[in-house]
């Protein structure tokens, strides 16, 4: 009894001096790894973050061929980006040494320090405990056409968003999950379009998506994975990367050995042809609640695909990654021509197994952030599809939200036509389906809007490829989230709960 007295005095001082200076955070919250910033000069030679002149200059001798971006010098910026993205770093976690990206934070992590600071103001983001990452099913698996099955083992895409150390300090400095900002700053602005603060143009945001490995075929010893098989020529259908035992639509499967070698004649890979990890107790206590009764620490996670976005220019770069078996040669929305350029000598063996999809614009020619014509129904026009197979390839048509699908807003740049059954047409092509996206057409539409429920789904405008205008009408009385979308899916209330 005497040592809890003592204890509690001992913790009463602590935290009575908050106001005579900065005060140590509870040692519980104490980070056993940081996050690496992203290194300032890229592979390429170019600085990080680089100038938005010299990128616009990229985009402006844009080209597509078959709806694919072919600059050299986006296409290598891409490339640089995945590069620093995957250098291994200094830092370690449950035995295992991490990449650049993991080390980063998932809005989780700036949660949690959120809740961290009621118990000590002086806390710092960098204070917190964490791991590589709490899973959790990607906003677009719980819609579209793979609504979450009624097996929840069935679904084999599981992953988080992830900040690095530029973008999460915006974020947690500016208390942007907290829905009350959000109000704060659409109030200033009524009746005209409202932002929040536009973050840094050093920051970078990452969606990366997992395929746990927990079925192992007691006969071969090989784990089963759903490899992408291209679009098969016809984009507008639907494709699903499948169940956890490699079954589906994706009908691809390649199979992958812990001890043994690679034979790619046979469809077996090493797990050293995929970037990976073990996953720790928190993360296989996920995957038992989700439905896989036997995780354990231990087992591992292969990374399917990866989103991957920066802030260098307003409209910010999009390049999206996935795991191919013929990394050479891509099925599309990748290409010989953006594999031709892979830094393989700057990349691991697993890291130079993903094939890349890029845009640093919408539709070719470009046009300008207000004032474009759009190119709709316009032949001299064409889309720039940047997709990844993990995540959009299941995506069909409009479905309106109360049917549970993804909302496909339809329409020019000034009036946006909801659950619409006539369709824009951009250049000779109508942009229905998920492989006709593109990821800044979608995340362009990030916005908060009070009069929407987060638990109905209709927040989530899953956009085709189209232009639209920074300035559109339709933005009018939302607050626009400067192209991120996580920060509507993760809003709190002024107690730190999530908001329903």
């Amino acid at each position: 009894m005497k040592k809890l007295v003592v204890f509690l005095g001992l913790f009463a001082i602590v935290f009575s001096c908050v106001d005579d200076g900065p005060v140590d955070p509870p040692p519980l919250f104490d980070n056993h790894f940081q996050a690496v910033p992203m290194p300032s000069n890229l592979v390429t030679g170019d600085p990080f973050p680089t100038d938005s002149t010299t990128i616009n200059g990229w985009v402006a001798r844009s080209r597509e061929v078959n709806n694919l971006e072919t600059n050299d010098d986006i296409i290598n910026h891409g490339w640089a980006i995945w590069s620093a993205l995957n250098e291994i770093t200094d830092q370690t976690n449950n035995g295992q040494k991490l990449r650049r990206f993991e080390t980063w934070y998932t809005p989780q992590d700036i949660i949690n320090a959120y809740q961290l600071r009621k118990l000590n103001p002086q806390a710092k983001l960098s204070h917190v405990k964490r791991n590589t990452g709490d899973f959790q099913v990607p906003h677009q698996i719980h819609t579209g056409n793979g609504v979450l099955p009624n097996d929840p083992a069935d679904a084999s895409v599981v992953g988080f968003v992830k900040y690095d150390p530029t973008d999460a300090e915006h974020i947690y400095d500016n208390n942007l999950f907290f829905r009350h900002t959000l109000d704060s700053i659409l109030g200033q602005y009524q009746g005209q379009i409202a932002n929040v603060p536009n973050f840094p143009n050093s920051g970078v945001a990452i969606k990366p998506v997992f395929a746990p490995l927990m079925k192992k075929d007691p006969k071969t010893g090989y784990y089963t994975f759903s490899a992408w098989p291209g679009d098969g020529g016809n984009p507008e259908r639907t494709l699903d990367p499948g169940t956890s035992s490699g079954t589906g639509t994706f009908n691809n499967n390649v199979y992958i050995t812990i001890d043994g070698e690679t034979n790619p004649a046979d469809s077996i890979f090493s797990i050293n042809d995929f970037i990976h990890f073990k996953i720790d107790s928190a993360q296989a206590a996920f995957f038992v609640g989700f439905g896989f009764k036997d995780a354990k620490p231990g087992d591992y996670a292969v990374l399917q695909g990866m989103h991957v976005t920066t802030r260098e220019i307003t409209r910010w770069t999009w390049q999206t990654f996935w795991w191919s078996q013929n990394h050479d040669d891509p099925y599309s929305p990748s290409s010989r021509h953006i594999a031709s350029l892979r830094m393989n000598k700057n990349l691991d063996r697993a890291a130079g197994h993903y094939a890349m999809a890029v845009a640093y614009n919408m539709v070719n020619p470009a046009q300008p952030y207000n004032g474009g014509t759009g190119g709709f129904e316009d032949p001299g026009f064409n889309s720039i599809y940047a997709y990844n197979p993990y995540l959009e390839a299941g995506f069909g048509p409009t479905v309106p939200p109360s049917q549970g699908g993804p909302t496909f807003a339809l329409g020019d740049s000034i009036v946006q036509v909801y659950y619409d059954t006539t369709y824009q047409y951009i250049g000779t092509r109508r942009n229905r389906w998920g492989m006709q996206t593109n990821c800044m057409s979608c995340h362009g539409q990030a916005r908060y809007d009070p009069s929407v429920s987060i638990t109905s789904n209709g927040w989530q405008i899953y956009l085709t490829d189209q232009y639209f205008e920074l300035d559109a009408p339709y933005f009018k009385n939302t607050v626009k989230l400067d192209f991120t979308w996580s920060i509507r899916g993760n809003l709190l209330d002024k107690d730190g709960n999530p908001v329903k």
